[in-house]
């Protein structure tokens, strides 16, 4: 035979042999193999981290939203926000029950008021409330300090000239940010920030200002949320629902206007909002003298795998 043929033949039945062993059809083994894979894939994704938006609100309502006849108002603005937190100062005249009954109206089911009569703050949440601390004690209005969607909440509302009141809060929120905890304080500050200073000395020509309950707050890293993201939001308070009570009439009305009520978020947590903002709805005006702030993050969520128990 020519030189080379008998390789070539020997090449030749050891590649038929090979073919012999291979199924012809192989479409079944590639399905099966896909399906082994997409299940791997989907196993791990069932621990995939998930990324939502987490929306609070702040609002002082006016003594109960005024003064109880606004409820109903009230509840309905809220409830419009789809809001997963709110923060309430001078809840007057509500209970715990009666804060979990205008809660479920905006689909709350977890609530937390600071305290009976007077000015109380309160909490309400879509997840459950762990309350750390109720402290009235030494304070004008006093704070509520709870937990939840993994966030410590400082429900505040300061009293004018009482600067210790921000350095006790501060004290509780220092060793919960130095563990790596997310931290938010929120409330009526009754206290500008410098960052209004130009907007304050042209038009709140009727307001004193004091910085030093802010100047307190970020000193220590806390970050203002609304000016991060809205910077020309300049009011939070008064509405007209002040005239002609507190207010001689709108010319009046337009050199007290300022902003007092804050969102501060923890340095590190701040890095995860996405928008803050204050909200001069026209409705807000029978209802509060104080405009809602608005603030939303993004939260970050582990899921759990499911298994064959869940429904």
């Amino acid at each position: 035979s020519p030189p080379g043929q008998g390789c070539v033949s020997l090449k030749a039945r050891q590649g038929d042999k090979m073919r012999e062993r291979i199924p012809r059809n192989n479409t079944a083994m590639i399905v099966v193999a896909w399906m082994v894979i997409t299940a791997s894939l989907l196993s791990c994704s069932a621990f995939a981290k998930e990324s939502e938006t987490l929306k609070i609100v702040n609002w002082n309502v006016l003594c109960g939203f005024n003064h109880k006849k606004s409820v109903k108002q009230g509840a309905k603005w809220i409830k419009k926000q789809a809001a997963d937190v709110v923060a309430l100062q001078e809840l007057n005249g509500h209970t715990q029950a009666e804060l979990e009954e205008v809660a479920a109206e905006w689909g709350h089911d977890h609530a937390a008021i600071l305290k009976k009569g007077g000015f109380p703050v309160g909490l309400t949440s879509s997840q459950p409330i762990e309350v750390i601390e109720l402290r009235v004690k030494g304070f004008h209005h006093g704070y509520l300090h709870c937990k939840t969607h993994g966030i410590h909440f400082f429900v505040v509302h300061f009293w004018p000239g009482k600067y210790w009141e921000a350095d006790w809060i501060l004290d509780k929120a220092a060793p919960l940010v130095e563990r790596g905890e997310k931290v938010i304080i929120l409330g009526d500050f009754n206290g500008n920030s410098r960052k209004d200073e130009d907007f304050l000395i042209t038009n709140a020509t009727l307001r004193k200002r004091d910085y030093t309950v802010v100047d307190k707050v970020e000193v220590k890293g806390f970050v203002d949320i609304v000016h991060k993201h809205d910077p020309k939001a300049k009011i939070s308070q008064p509405s007209p629902i002040t005239i002609p009570r507190w207010t001689k009439d709108m010319e009046e009305l337009q050199l007290k206007r300022y902003r007092i009520d804050f969102v501060f978020a923890d340095r590190t947590f701040a890095k995860n909002s996405h928008s803050g903002t204050i909200s001069l709805a026209r409705e807000i005006e029978t209802i509060s003298d104080h405009y809602p702030v608005i603030v939303e993050f993004a939260e970050t969520k582990h899921n759990k795998p499911k298994t064959g128990d869940d429904r």
